[in-house]
């Protein structure tokens, strides 16, 4: 059994207060579960919403490696997801916040590793949607 350390939640306020930002790393860790809740709002992805407009990615970041894992799985993005799945937590690796893993449509599921998966060359692929 691999122990997992957790970082003390005063150090981590004055590293994000030192950085001039507000940063929840140390809430994510201190999850004792690997749900996380999610940043789309609960009406929104129970409601029929259809994106305004789409673009592409240019340069790699965490959103678009979620987008890139959403879009391999045969969804849009989040809020697709939801609304098909009607789930209310998408299951991620608590120390990158990455999705570790999606039902597809046919009810199967795709597991993600930890590290990034969507490479420099994927990147212009992945479709971001605006609503």
């Amino acid at each position: 059994m691999v122990a997992q350390e957790v970082p003390d939640l005063s150090k981590c306020l004055e590293e994000a207060h030192s950085l001039d930002e507000s940063s929840t790393c140390c809430e994510e860790r201190l999850s004792a579960s690997n749900m996380k809740k999610s940043e789309v709002p609960g009406d929104m992805a129970r409601a029929d919403i259809k994106p305004k407009s789409m673009h592409r990615a240019k340069i790699w970041s965490d959103d678009v490696e979620n987008l890139y894992r959403f879009q391999q799985a045969g969804y849009r993005d989040e809020v697709e997801y939801k609304q098909v799945k009607q789930f209310d937590v998408v299951e991620c690796w608590p120390e990158t916040g990455f999705i570790k893993k999606l039902q597809r449509r046919d009810n199967t599921f795709y597991y993600y590793n930890k590290q990034r998966e969507c490479e420099d060359k994927d990147v212009p692929k992945v479709k971001i949607y605006v609503y």
